[in-house]
């Protein structure tokens, strides 16, 4: 955790009717800018309090409340909790703050709640994950096929004579499932037939659960060859179990996605071949700046203003990611250290 946010986690709790949330958990103290700015806008999720959120996030929301001078405030269940998170959405869109920004990858039961903040009047867009029929404003966040792609690529340079893999997820998640999509058709379209994919697994978000998954998959598949990770807490799960399970770096190759710095490390040691970087800082930082657009920049489309239906922003913006690897991991501990 950075110096920058760990003064806004400290004492991370429930907040309960005593902040106006009768059923939706909040991150106390998670709340940046002024809070007698004119705009405030928040961003909701499932574990809201998630170490991936905390490290990278929140300092996207330090930052854009800082440079626009208004409030971002964060809510939402702080376990695995997607009817909270519903109550979550509905219940600060009934507040009618200036936007919301909803993590939308978690579940497609999210739909139904955006629809009914932009129904509000309150703009809302999605982060890392679109719900793209839900009448949101904008999505910013990752093409999560390019994700699957790119594990599913470094998955067979790493296994170039092919082998029995496995995925792993939260595997309800709609973006979740299109990177396992996509993993699953580059190494159909690309492997020549060298690889079968015997277990898509479900690990809930949760890092001991992923490892007992994983313990579970080594029993049931003794030669397998690869591991791919598709949420933040896969990949701390299987190198657990791996480890526990007594194997070395690299006798089963393993591609994750982006934890705490500690996580880098297991690139650092062999036991990770490749770590998807999302660029998260910039979700929050640009779904603010898109809502706050919406509500002051005057600018038209054929005419028409946000208020009559017109698009002053972008629709869709997909923030890249970037591979963490052996050859540029200690680049990237030294940048975080220094930060």
């Amino acid at each position: 955790m950075t110096m920058r946010v760990r003064a806004a986690v400290a004492g991370l709790a429930l907040v309960t009717a005593a902040s106006g949330f009768a059923a939706a958990a909040v991150a106390q103290e998670s709340a940046f800018g002024p809070s007698d700015a004119e705009h405030t806008y928040y961003w909701i999720s499932n574990k809201a309090n998630l170490p991936l959120f905390v490290q990278y996030d929140y300092v996207g929301m330090k930052r854009v409340a800082e440079e626009l001078g208004v409030r971002v405030i964060v809510a939402g269940p702080t376990d695995f909790d997607v009817p909270g998170f519903i109550a979550a959405v509905d219940q600060v869109c009934a507040q009618k703050p200036s936007g919301v920004s909803v993590v939308g990858g978690w579940d497609p039961s999210l739909t139904e709640p955006v629809k009914r903040c932009m129904e509000q009047g309150v703009p809302t867009v999605v982060d890392d994950g679109d719900l793209p029929d839900s009448g949101r404003l904008a999505y910013i966040g990752t093409d999560w096929t390019t994700v699957g792609e790119e594990q599913a690529r470094t998955m067979m340079a790493a296994l170039p004579d092919g082998g029995k893999l496995a995925t792993m997820s939260i595997i309800n998640a709609g973006n979740m499932r299109e990177a396992v999509a996509g993993f699953t058709a580059y190494i159909e379209a690309n492997g020549g037939g060298k690889y079968e994919i015997v277990a898509n697994e479900d690990d809930g978000g949760d890092a001991q659960r992923a490892a007992q998954v994983t313990a579970a998959v080594l029993a049931a598949h003794p030669d397998i060859a690869g591991i791919a990770g598709f949420d933040s807490e896969s990949g701390a799960g299987i190198v657990t179990a791996l480890r526990e399970a007594g194997k070395e770096p690299g006798d089963i190759r393993v591609t994750a996605m982006e934890q705490t710095p500690d996580f880098f490390k297991t690139a650092q040691e062999g036991w990770v071949d490749a770590i998807v970087v999302q660029n998260r800082e910039l979700f929050i930082y640009y779904a603010v700046k898109l809502l706050h657009d919406y509500n002051t920049n005057t600018l038209r489309s054929a005419g028409l203003s946000a208020a009559e239906g017109g698009r002053p922003i972008p629709d869709t913006i997909d923030t890249g990611v970037l591979l963490v690897t052996k050859d540029n991991v200690e680049q990237v501990l030294s940048a975080l250290a220094a930060n």
